[in-house]
């Protein structure tokens, strides 16, 4: 798994990422068909997140036979990706500032109609942003953002 933040001067900064299954035994390639952890060490360097929402975008690795060029390419979700409440999905709000290392459980069942579509054995490019959503913010702005390259089985 390759991951990297998207963005600099993000609020919510990411260092390392780890996938368990509920065991603590690693996984991977990921079987997003099984409850998995995402063990996060991360940072915030700003003020205590208590609300958020996350939007992921879907990204297939292919060769393009009319350029043999490889690119990535937008799975379309038709936005059941967009404005995932992150505290009552991750269950992991508030997010302190400071230091944070994150077990976060993942049971993507609920997304089955776009896990369903995926091809085993291939990579897939996840873009992930978490957008502030504390009481009072109207801004919505971004935090967080991280890209996960991963490999799905």
């Amino acid at each position: 798994m390759h991951t990297f933040e998207c963005a600099t001067g993000m609020q919510i900064t990411v260092s390392d990422i780890n996938v368990t299954d509920v065991n603590g035994k690693p996984m991977y390639p990921m079987d997003p068909k099984q409850t998995m952890v995402l063990d996060l060490i991360s940072y915030n360097h700003g003020e205590q997140i208590t609300d958020n929402k996350v939007d992921v975008g879907i990204y297939s690795y292919s060769k393009s036979w009319a350029t043999n060029t490889c690119n990535w390419t937008a799975i379309p979700t038709l936005g059941l990706l967009n404005n995932i409440d992150g505290c009552d999905f991750a269950k992991n709000c508030p997010l302190a500032s400071g230091p944070l290392q994150l077990k976060i459980p993942l049971d993507l069942s609920q997304f089955s109609s776009i896990i369903n579509m995926l091809a085993a054995n291939r990579p897939y490019q996840l873009n992930i942003a978490m957008k502030n959503y504390n009481e009072g913010n109207k801004q919505h702005e971004q935090i967080a953002c991280v890209v996960a390259q991963i490999h799905l089985i």
